[in-house]
């Protein structure tokens, strides 16, 4: 089926695309490839489709998160016109490279690089995984993007009052690791990210609601967090297969987002399904797209809700069992990243 760009058409036809062979194209990404994340998973996949792919090289030694934001704040506070890492590294390199495309991944550039990129005659493509409040500076409001794509349904529509050319296209799932590889399945009630605002509190919410199969994956809590919810953390972020390992033993995976999010649906909810994992997410109108509510995946809108939901499935694993099955065909036919960057590209006319 062709994709439909009409602004004025259900989004959800972006996932549907005819599969026409595409020409060999050289990609930049200015961004790093870590296990498992963003940028390895495109990069990956694009390889793997026959294409040329160029990211920035990982420094030697990372500086830790919290640092590197705090330097980057005081960066843009006091020195306004300065370029971060990924970013001089584009501007050094594209000239010899000669992409066809730049694919910005949860980043931004600015504009006067955006525009030498097309007078260069490289498309300019950015894809946003993140919260469009975590945006900084100008973030993506600017001019030079070809095209732009967010997982939040609320700021494509924001974005497109200003005639920039945005559509709703959430993250997805890599089938080389996302996939079923699990034993058997446990009374685990698995939660994987930071332990922020909203999944802190829920974490403490089941714990006080007699949930004690409770946990925790992601980066280590803060130091401000309660003991009960540093107690669940496992002491590990775990990816590709481990990641999917875990999901598909747990007794449910509950799938929550922090108070920036609005109407999307993030990558983990492709993850949990392709890794064949019971998944749970607090409802949203934007899961409908993706998946069928009930049949594919489950909601909540509520704790006693919540509850109810794990309760039920650990007394009911034929339940479980469909569900875990219809979401995992449902990922794995529609929302691969392959599936995902074909749509991009087919956009843009490349």
């Amino acid at each position: 089926m062709e994709w439909e760009s009409n602004p004025g058409k259900d989004d959800r036809s972006l996932f549907l695309f005819s599969t026409l062979q595409t020409q060999i194209m050289r990609f930049i990404i200015p961004s790093y490839s870590l296990a498992d994340n963003f940028t390895e998973n495109v990069a990956f996949t694009l390889r793997q489709m026959g294409h040329t792919v160029l990211s920035a090289p990982v420094p030697s030694r990372v500086m830790n998160q919290k640092m590197m934001h705090v330097m980057q704040l005081g960066y843009e506070k006091f020195l306004p016109n300065w370029l971060p890492p990924q970013e001089k590294w584009l501007l050094r390199t594209y000239r010899d490279f000669k992409p066809d495309m730049m694919i910005a991944l949860t980043h931004s550039v600015s504009e006067e690089t955006l525009l030498n990129l097309q007078k260069a005659g490289v498309r300019n493509v950015a894809w946003w995984g993140d919260s469009p409040a975590q945006m900084r500076k100008q973030g993506l409001l600017c001019n030079g993007w070809d095209l732009i794509f967010l997982k939040d349904k609320f700021a494509v529509s924001k974005l497109r009052t200003l005639d920039l050319n945005a559509y709703f296209l959430p993250e997805a799932m890599n089938p080389e690791w996302h996939r079923i590889n699990h034993g058997p399945i446990g009374n685990d009630v698995v939660l994987a990210g930071n332990a922020y605002d909203y999944r802190h509190y829920l974490v403490r919410r089941l714990l006080a609601e007699g949930c004690s199969d409770v946990k925790l994956y992601g980066f280590r809590p803060s130091r401000w967090s309660a003991p009960e919810v540093v107690n669940a953390f496992q002491g590990k972020y775990i990816v590709r297969e481990e990641k999917s390992r875990i999901f598909g033993e747990g007794l449910i995976c509950i799938n929550s987002t922090s108070m920036l999010e609005s109407n999307t649906i993030n990558c983990r909810a492709f993850e949990i399904a392709g890794a064949g994992g019971l998944q749970v997410m607090e409802f949203r109108p934007a899961i409908a797209d993706c998946f069928e509510i009930g049949k594919e995946i489950l909601t909540y809108s509520s704790i006693a809700e919540l509850m109810d939901q794990i309760s039920f499935h650990r007394r009911n694993p034929d339940a479980s069992h469909a569900i875990r099955q219809a979401g995992h065909a449902r990922a794995h036919a529609e929302h691969t990243y392959r599936h995902r960057l074909e749509t991009i590209i087919k956009m843009a006319n490349l």
